[in-house]
């Protein structure tokens, strides 16, 4: 368990990560450049809090500015300044105080930008959120070209840059490339590298990694000789005329579009971060610091989407590198992989071993016919990758050779790890593994991905049920990052140690579940089917229900997630959670007409109700969303409860990363459960206000 993240829940608050800062004076071809180094004790990034922000404004008025020509900022390692401490942040309880975060960074970063002399941020290392707010307060930037994650993460946390990263970077960018730092890439999770920045002209200057501070001293000795053209400093720009214009409206407006589309209005975040930016273009940037951008940080940082969405930020960086229930037993080594099936799914295992572990991977169907179509696809992924830019050209020919395939499975002999990915039928997998286990060593791992079966009964059967466990990915897997860990009664520590091992080194987060149907992410998700197509069959307005969960701000509507599911593939998992529950499952007829006819879904192309499944329906009523979006969440609520109550899994925060990793759930929501504590008055966190666990 976790016991940082258990312990948040108690609301103590914890104690702010201390950034020091230190100076030091540095002699160059005649000049004299103070640089000022943040620096952090222990294994914590540099990052921002209330005795942070006052150590380093006390190092800017310590400088004796009379005999310097610069000052510098810079990080240490890998790490410039990762932010705003976050745990600090949240302790704000009323709009005073969270409007003070952002008049309190203002006014030390504008300590930085009123310096007498040009000043200049070094950015060694990863600059998110204040720390490239911090690097925006100085005139010029400098960047090393390892640099790989520069950006602004706070809307996605439901937050806007409150310390004048906005205006600065709109005075920069313009409001189209600063609506995609600030909005697009950041509710993406996406950042920019240094080179990108680079391009962008967030950053002057782009200089090797080996040798960056020498430099970088190197590029300000240039500035102050005047040998370096520079283009104007920051605060020559900030006096320049507003930088809107046409071309900005008309990109604000696309964005926003895009989110009315995506997320119906149910994060304020990006919206106010899209005003601010029209804002900003429509002022000199000379305006940093308005009161507007400090009410808006001060509302948001005190809302339920912005304590949801950092609730869910601390998940899926804490819980998911300290994952509850890995046990102290040591993990086998995993040289080699068998894959049982060549269909989609084991192409797509296939090729993420390969491509991860760097180690042989053999693959078996029944015919050679489908291994070398596998193998085809397999081969025309890696140069799409390559072509994408995801991949060089030299790591693809390096895992090219790694997997192969046959229709002999004594070659599996030797495999250290063998994962089926065959139908999803009990019977079918039982003899898959009846077939295997007499071939393989003793101590070789079974993996079964399935994604709803018992693993319990599928080992029945085996010599060494110990050696069996589930390890269920989802679909497409290069992309969800989520495995489900099911453990057997049978299942030892040793295998299980080895599972959550070879999830690591998968890149994947892996969540630990107790053996029940549909583990956690189906099961949450085949109860909200359960309760949408019961309303169906019941003859509520099609296009109401499935669009009842739209001001939630969910990726998909239910029946566009069918869609992408399969609606045979759903139907399947519906019948096993009805076997396992029938008091809260039941059978959709339409669903099985649905399947019958060999229809891919609901809808059209268009995302409408299809003439087709329209025939399988009974006449429809007048229908309120409302009380369909309270029944749905309802029902979802009484389920989590269940599986709460039955030890599926350690604990809501388990629940809300599935969630959130297995079924994109946005991080406004936190996931779920935060959001069904506000929508249904369930105490899934004992309120509305969910605590940040220390990290």
């Amino acid at each position: 368990m976790n016991e940082n993240l258990r312990d948040a829940d108690s609301g103590s608050p914890a104690a702010e990560s201390v950034t020091k800062t230190c100076t030091a004076y540095v002699d160059r071809s005649g000049f004299r450049i103070a640089i000022l180094t943040l620096k952090n004790s222990g294994y914590r990034p540099v990052t921002l809090g209330p005795q942070s922000l006052a150590g380093f404004e006390a190092a800017l008025k310590d400088l004796d500015l009379a005999r310097v020509d610069a000052v510098a900022v810079t990080g240490e390692g890998s790490v410039f300044c990762a932010g705003a401490d976050l745990r600090t942040m949240m302790t704000a309880a009323t709009v005073e105080q969270a409007e003070h975060v952002a008049r309190r960074g203002l006014e030390v970063l504008g300590r930085l930008a009123a310096v007498p002399v040009p000043t200049f941020a070094f950015i060694n290392g990863i600059a998110l959120g204040g720390g490239l707010e911090l690097a925006l307060h100085a005139d010029y930037r400098t960047a090393a070209d390892s640099v790989r994650a520069v950006g602004f993460p706070e809307v996605r946390l439901g937050l806007v840059p409150g310390w004048g990263g906005i205006p600065r970077a709109v005075a920069l960018l313009g409001p189209k490339h600063t609506s995609r730092l600030v909005v697009t890439d950041s509710l993406a999770g996406n950042n920019v590298s240094a080179r990108t920045a680079a391009e962008l002209g967030l950053v002057d200057v782009l200089l090797p990694a080996d040798g960056f501070l020498s430099a970088s001293l190197d590029y300000v000795v240039g500035v102050l000789s005047g040998k370096v053209g520079t283009g104007g400093r920051f605060r020559d720009r900030a006096e320049q005329e507003p930088s809107g214009g046409v071309g900005g409206s008309e990109a604000l407006a696309a964005v926003r579009t895009q989110l009315d589309a995506r997320l119906h209005g149910a994060a304020p975040a990006p919206y106010r971060a899209l005003e601010l930016i029209a804002a900003a273009a429509a002022q000199p940037a000379a305006t940093v610091g308005k009161e507007a951008d400090i009410r808006a940080f001060g509302e948001l940082l005190l809302s339920d989407e912005a304590r949801a969405s950092i609730y869910a930020f601390h998940l899926t960086q804490s819980l998911a590198k300290k994952p509850a229930g890995r046990p102290m037993a040591e993990p086998l080594p995993v040289r080699s992989i068998g894959v049982i099936g060549a269909g989609l799914m084991a192409s797509q295992l296939a090729l993420l071993f390969a491509q991860q572990l760097r180690v042989p991977v053999l693959m078996t169907d029944l015919s050679q016919e489908r291994i070398d179509a596998a193998l085809d696809w397999i081969d025309g992924q890696l140069d799409k990758r390559v072509a994408r830019g995801q991949l060089c050209g030299t790591d693809a020919e390096a895992i090219r050779p790694l997997v192969t395939g046959g229709t002999d499975k004594a070659a599996f002999a030797d495999c250290d790890a063998v994962i089926e990915a065959v139908f999803e039928e009990l019977e079918v997998k039982r003899a898959v593994f009846a077939e295997f286990e007499p071939l393989l060593r003793q101590d070789a791992l079974l993996l079964t991905n399935t994604s709803s079966l018992s693993v319990e009964a599928m080992g029945a059967a085996l010599v060494r049920p110990e050696r069996l466990i589930g390890f269920h990915f989802f679909n497409p897997v290069a992309v969800l990052p989520l495995v489900e860990i099911i453990t057997a009664p049978q299942t030892d520590q040793t295998t299980l140690a080895t599972s959550f091992e070879l999830a690591r080194m998968l890149g994947k987060t892996a969540v630990l579940t107790r053996d029940t149907a549909g583990f956690v992410v189906n099961r949450v998700l085949t109860r909200l089917f359960n309760e949408v197509l019961f309303l169906l069959d019941d003859g509520a307005h099609p296009a109401t229900v499935n669009h009842a969960l739209d001001p939630l701000g969910l990726p998909m509507t239910p029946l566009q997630l069918l869609q992408f599911i399969g609606p045979a593939v759903q139907l399947h998992i519906c019948e096993a959670m009805r076997r396992a529950s029938p008091e809260r499952f039941r059978k959709s007829p339409s669903l099985v007409a649905l399947v019958a006819a060999g229809l891919p879904g609901y809808l059209d192309n268009d995302g409408e109700i299809s003439p087709a499944a329209a025939m399988l329906l009974p006449a429809s009523y007048p229908t309120d969303a409302g009380a369909v979006r309270a029944r749905i969440l309802a029902a979802l609520a009484r389920e989590v409860t269940a599986m709460l109550d039955e030890s599926v899994v350690a604990g809501p925060e388990e629940v809300d990363l599935c969630m959130i990793l297995g079924a994109n759930f946005p991080f406004h929501t936190g996931g779920l459960t935060p959001l069904l504590d506000r929508e249904t008055g369930t105490v899934f966190h004992y309120g509305l206000r969910v605590p940040v666990p220390a990290v």
